[in-house]
């Protein structure tokens, strides 16, 4: 293997790979990445078995070949060579030899035979989704996720198609807390049931669509894995096994009381109430009047804060407490310049935010109990 490729290329497809790398395993190989020199390319490749990424990054190949080395000082060591072309070259002794200028270095490899088959990248990514909206919506639904591994079937955002609509793809994610749903149409999408996605994979497939942006991507949900294909990276992440949740039993089954606010100065507000909660579950008191919205919060170690705004609610007044992160997290999904609506369902009820332009996008917080 001998390859030459621009700095910023080769550390643009390393960095693309290095959360992916396995780092406490029982395998030592997978803490490598798997560096494969084909005609016109050079083929990165990084899993932990349950998720993999492959990408591609180009430069001129002199001769074909493939090692492993170890991802993070690979990844080290280009980042801190100087602007500019860099050899890579594999010589006796599976050592990979890494130039740039007047630096070089000689790193211990591992050959490629014992490098792991890669789980899912064979699968064929037959659908087509835009990069930018996929984006948009994995964004709107994975801090809804759980983190509790005792819950694995909700460490992940479920996909599926609208039963009323197929040709609509609907994502949900909820850590029995909260919940976060969105639903954008995809004609061009189709595949059976429910899929649990796992957080890491969306995490890395986050940064294969950046560099996508409007462009459309290949997709597939199929044999236990979600993949996705873009011009220079392909994805394949394993799917949580198990059942997600009938989410619908949290939906509010009646409507509740509207209120629209500037989600600029709610945002605002909040934050500064959330300073002076010191517990975990960082409890704010919302007070709901004609046309005005009270925010306080108090603790005995800190103090106590209170705030009032102007907001559009003709409905009878009402308390509820919130935590304050899960109320951040919603606003922050959607952008400070636009309106909140909130549709309140009592001081226990299921409280249901919204951006005031867009339907198809929604949250669901349960309120906490005031003492």
């Amino acid at each position: 293997m001998n390859i030459i490729i621009s700095k910023s290329e080769l550390n643009r497809a390393l960095s693309m790979t290095q959360s992916v790398v396995e780092r406490k395993t029982t395998m030592p190989i997978l803490v490598n990445v798997l560096l494969s020199a084909t005609d016109n390319a050079l083929k990165i490749s990084a899993t932990d078995l349950e998720v993999t990424a492959v990408v591609l990054a180009e430069g001129t190949v002199k001769s074909t070949g493939s090692t492993t080395v170890n991802a993070r000082v690979l990844n080290d060591i280009v980042r801190e060579l100087p602007e500019g072309d860099v050899c890579l070259k594999l010589t006796e002794g599976e050592r990979l030899q890494v130039t740039a200028h007047n630096s070089n270095f000689v790193m211990v490899g591992v050959s490629s035979e014992e490098f792991p088959s890669l789980p899912g990248i064979g699968l064929e990514a037959k659908g087509k989704i835009n990069a930018l909206a996929l984006r948009e919506m994995i964004d709107k639904t994975i801090y809804a996720v759980s983190h509790d591994e005792t819950r694995f079937n909700l460490n992940g955002v479920c996909f599926e198609m609208d039963k009323s609509d197929t040709s609509k793809l609907r994502m949900v994610a909820t850590d029995g807390h909260r919940l976060a749903l969105i639903h954008r149409p995809f004609p061009e999408l189709s595949f059976e049931g429910g899929a649990i996605v796992p957080t890491k994979g969306l995490q890395e497939l986050r940064r294969v669509l950046d560099e996508e942006g409007d462009k459309e991507v290949g997709i597939a949900i199929t044999d236990g894995f979600f993949v996705v294909e873009s011009s220079r990276a392909k994805l394949a992440m394993r799917l949580v096994d198990g059942e997600f949740p009938d989410y619908k039993q949290v939906l509010p089954k009646e409507e509740g009381v509207l209120a629209s606010i500037s989600c600029d100065l709610f945002t605002q507000a909040i934050r500064r109430a959330a300073l002076m909660v010191s517990d975990k579950g960082k409890c704010v008191k919302l007070d709901f009047s004609d046309g005005k919205l009270r925010f306080s919060s108090s603790s005995p170690e800190l103090g106590e804060a209170s705030e009032e705004i102007e907001i559009d609610y003709s409905g009878d007044p009402v308390s509820v407490g919130f935590n304050a992160k899960y109320l951040l997290d919603f606003a922050n999904s959607v952008g400070e310049s636009n309106a909140l609506r909130m549709e309140i369902s009592g001081e226990l009820g299921p409280t249901r935010l919204m951006e005031e332009s867009d339907d198809s996008y929604f949250g669901i917080v349960m309120p906490m109990r005031l003492t």
